[in-house]
């Protein structure tokens, strides 16, 4: 059963963010804030978005003197999973043949790739059974 962690939507801003910290593992607001291209958004915007971020149980801290360190508490492939899974049910009515068909048509994969998809998939099926 999902928690409310792993069914969080994330915004664009906490994306880019949640992006940086999967990358570090952990930081500090200011190392986030680093990471960043130019233009930089302000550091106090970083910071709230951190805010934000434990508010909803998505990033967790330690204090560490004066500074916080941020760790994730969902993984990206948690996200990830629960992105995808939330966009079949939604946006093409949970049916996952038009979820797949979708990619397929958009992203122009050929016929040989599909078939290698198809492959890897009946390989991952029989590693785990």
């Amino acid at each position: 059963m999902a928690n409310e962690t792993t069914t969080t939507q994330l915004t664009k801003a906490e994306l880019t963010i949640m992006n940086h910290l999967w990358d570090k593992g952990e930081a500090t607001v200011h190392q986030l804030h680093d990471m960043y291209e130019e233009p930089k958004p302000a550091y106090t915007t970083t910071l709230t978005v951190m805010q934000v971020l434990t508010k909803k149980g998505v990033v967790t801290f330690q204090k560490n003197g004066k500074m916080h360190i941020y760790k994730p508490l969902l993984t990206r492939e948690q996200y990830q999973n629960n992105f995808m899974e939330h966009a079949r049910k939604n946006v093409f009515g949970g049916s996952m043949r038009n979820f797949f068909s979708f990619f397929a048509k958009s992203e122009n994969i050929s016929k040989d790739e599909l078939k290698e998809i198809l492959k890897e998939m009946e390989e991952d099926t029989d590693e785990r059974s």
